[in-house]
């Protein structure tokens, strides 16, 4: 029998911190589980020394300073879509009774999608060999996330693999449903807008320039609408290349920029502090982070671990920056609710909503319910956007082509009229 240490929480959101010998420390949790209690953190005592609330920023700080696990979506090679369709395949097999490496080996061989299909041979090999499955994927970051790992390696404890394959699965096709949606809402119109920035620039570097010849040519006085449109054609077509390259750069600068840690953090606020668009990628954010939370306390990660493999999916600097925040404040024995009240960029819906799921023992249940409403209200907002975008492109481009045939006329009917 060994000792384990805990940290955990009442049905009413008292703190609980005491030892409990037990012979592995899935018994433990599972022993933990029946008392009703929430599990904060759970340690070997003999092992591992207990974090006290003076040693919670040192760690964190040096987390934060660690290099970052890549999330799913944003900086993975492989695409959500074929990271579902392997977890749904491989959820199925196991499920199935086929033993986790044939069932790998059988997926890879099928697959299209040459990074993944390396990646899953090594993962074959690397079971052949002996080691674990959460060993296996852990060499694989960019592919297999965090969250990923965490819940394997949790899940092996347990004996609960497929299950939580079928979570994981159902989970990225959750993600990937809502990305695809926001995706073919988007197309229409930013393919009218990459037409609309085409057609002005041919407008701009080869129509106008021919005109303006032509009237110079004709020695009359052109209007004076006429000579501000030509003016600035003539400014943009001389200093094309000027411009061309200051842009470059700039975007250049500002990429870099964004890749520094100062300027990551800047970069993922600024998105937050736009005016619509930023509320809707909040609520996106949210949703997945509420997703991932409520898979992970319902697999038995404790929280003090759930929060610190959820604040690298987020995907967003600031977010997790809150997320590792008041994750120091629950290791300090604050209730959940109270520490995302405390951080002050949850909105109230959440706080209350957990603050619920404490006091009832259903926190993954609702934050499962916090996800779907916020799901559904980006996927309505971005469908709002979008509608209203595509009208307001059309009109900004029947205004710059009225300017330009306005300008291209008008000097036309002056030189009739003089005629006559």
């Amino acid at each position: 029998m060994a000792q384990f240490n805990y940290i955990a929480k009442t049905n009413e959101g008292q703190e609980v911190r005491s030892t409990l010998d037990a012979a592995s420390r899935l018994e433990a949790l599972e022993a933990l589980r029946k008392k009703g209690l929430t599990v904060i953190d759970l340690y070997s005592a003999e092992n591992v020394k207990p974090i006290t609330a003076s040693q919670v920023d040192e760690k964190t700080e040096l987390k934060t300073k660690s290099e970052p696990r890549k999330s799913f979506s944003f900086a993975s090679k492989v695409k959500m879509t074929d990271l579902a369709i392997f977890c749904r395949q491989l959820a199925i097999s196991v499920t199935a009774g086929v033993p986790l490496r044939d069932a790998i080996e059988g997926i890879s061989m099928e697959l299209e999608h040459p990074v993944l299909k390396r990646v899953t041979g090594e993962v074959v090999k690397d079971l052949h060999d002996g080691k674990s499955f959460s060993e296996a994927v852990e060499k694989h970051p960019k592919v297999f996330n965090s969250m990923f790992y965490g819940l394997v390696k949790v899940a092996e404890e347990s004996g609960k693999l497929p299950g939580t394959l079928e979570q994981l699965a159902t989970y990225m096709e959750r993600s990937d449903r809502l990305q695809r949606r926001i995706k073919s809402m988007a197309t229409y119109p930013i393919f009218i807008g990459i037409f609309f920035i085409v057609v002005c620039m041919i407008m701009t570097l080869f129509i106008l320039p021919q005109f303006t010849d032509i009237f110079g040519g004709m020695g009359a006085e052109l209007p004076i609408f006429t000579r501000i449109v030509f003016g600035f054609n003539n400014f943009f077509v001389d200093h094309f290349l000027t411009i061309f390259i200051g842009v470059a750069v700039l975007i250049t600068a500002v990429v870099l920029y964004g890749r520094t840690p100062s300027g990551s953090f800047r970069k993922d606020k600024l998105k937050l502090d736009i005016p619509y668009a930023g509320g809707c990628l909040k609520k996106y954010i949210l949703a997945r982070f509420c997703r991932s939370l409520a898979i992970m306390v319902h697999s038995g990660v404790p929280i003090s671990n759930a929060l610190e493999i959820c604040a690298e999916a987020t995907g967003n600097q600031l977010i997790k920056k809150n997320v590792l925040g008041v994750r120091e404040h629950i290791m300090t024995g604050n209730r959940i609710a109270a520490s995302l009240d405390r951080a002050g960029i949850f909105p109230g819906l959440v706080v209350r909503m957990v603050s619920v799921g404490e006091d009832s023992g259903q926190l993954p249940e609702v934050l499962d319910n916090v996800s779907d409403l916020y799901e559904d209200q980006v996927e309505v907002s971005v469908m709002t956007s979008m509608a209203l975008f595509e009208p307001l492109i059309i009109c900004v481009f029947g205004a710059f082509i009225l300017i330009i045939v306005l300008a291209i006329y008008m000097p036309i009917f002056t030189v009739s009229t003089n005629v006559h």
